[in-house]
């Protein structure tokens, strides 16, 4: 009877946490961003929204109080919104990263291509529907322009022929093991929650030797085009079950960054161990070059409550009422301790066959 009832009880439990994650609202990485003109202080405020990939301003516009005519004034106030969002939408825009040197400003100083493209897709954006509001002369509308598609086209850089190669020096621990994941991933989630690492549209992932493991050079464009090289989550649950990863049935590696590089701190660094076997799993599965790639940011959850547990009397009859009522320490939140624990199983490597291991040391 005992029995049933804790089982009972970790049943609700668990039932409790599956419905918590399919009750989760979408938090996506939203970043509100201010720029000033420095010689006129003239301010232009916008919205990036790394999660949906999307840049987001409001204009606003006013009509002399001598046009009385009512279509005539709908027709200059909305146009005087919308030279005023062309505007904040380029400013915008121009801060974006491109990399972890790189903004988009940059690029279109460096070259006159880029800057023709880049204001031709800023004339081109798309008036985010309900946004356009009239009242006593006060105009006001939204723009919005997609990260991914024309604007990556515009300033990422090209694919290189290959990757990076698995490192012939490996050093002497790693010449009797070998990784083998149990099988093939559907995607790399990098846990880099806790550090102050900023979006861009092509970070990277280098190791802590300098390595770069994952950029956009190493991927097919199409894909970095199309999806953007990198997506950006604030929740773990949401990232290893996006659709980028494989939704549902997905098989995330689950990778922990140590720190971050680079000029505007875009770029991710796992350790040395950690970035091989991201190489050796990408060039069984091709996540890699195809961007299933998730970067989970935002501040390090903290850890929750102690976990009421039932443990048995240490003396007494074995029944439900003696029991004590012990108490768990996880660390982290718990549903993400569960993730870990299954990413760390999958990446314990596996002894390598005698014979194997003396190919590999020769």
């Amino acid at each position: 009877m005992r029995n049933t009832t804790i089982s009972t009880l970790f049943l609700l439990f668990f039932l409790f946490a599956a419905v918590h994650i399919a009750a989760q609202e979408p938090d996506p990485v939203i970043r509100p961003v201010v720029v000033v003109d420095a010689p006129t202080g003239v301010v232009a405020e916008g919205e990036l929204d790394w999660t949906a990939g999307t840049v987001s301003v409001t204009g606003e516009g006013f009509v002399d109080d001598d046009v009385t005519h009512p279509v005539r004034r709908r027709l200059l106030g909305f146009r005087a919104a919308k030279i005023d969002a062309y505007r904040k939408l380029l400013e915008i825009v121009g801060g974006v990263q491109i990399d972890a040197r790189t903004t988009v400003s940059m690029a279109m100083v460096a070259s006159e291509s880029i800057r023709a493209q880049v204001e031709g897709l800023v004339t081109g954006a798309r008036v985010v529907p309900g946004s356009q509001i009239e009242e006593d002369g006060y105009f006001r509308l939204g723009l919005s322009l997609d990260l991914r598609g024309d604007l990556s086209a515009a300033v990422l850089p090209g694919s290189t022929a290959a990757g990076p190669a698995i490192p012939q020096d490996l050093p002497y621990a790693d010449s009797v093991v070998v990784f083998v994941p149990p099988k093939p991933y559907t995607g790399l989630v990098i846990d880099a929650r806790g550090t102050s690492l900023n979006p861009s549209l092509s970070p990277r992932i280098i190791d802590d030797s300098g390595r770069v493991i994952y950029t956009a050079g190493y991927v097919d464009r199409g894909y970095a085009v199309r999806t953007g090289v990198v997506a950006y989550e604030r929740d773990l649950q949401q990232a290893v079950v996006s659709d980028r990863i494989g939704g549902q049935t997905a098989r995330p590696f689950l990778v922990q960054a140590i720190d971050i590089s680079g000029l505007y701190n875009s770029d991710a660094v796992v350790t040395r161990d950690m970035g091989t076997r991201i190489l050796m799993a990408g060039m069984e599965a091709d996540f890699l070059t195809e961007c299933r790639v998730v970067f989970v940011v935002g501040p390090k959850p903290a850890p929750p409550p102690p976990i009421a547990v039932f443990s048995e009397a240490t003396t007494g009859d074995s029944t439900l009422g003696d029991s004590m009522l012990g108490e768990a320490q996880p660390t982290g939140d718990f549903l993400d301790s569960i993730l870990e624990a299954r990413a760390l199983a999958d990446t314990l490597p596996a002894e390598a066959p005698e014979e194997t291991a003396a190919e590999i040391v020769e």
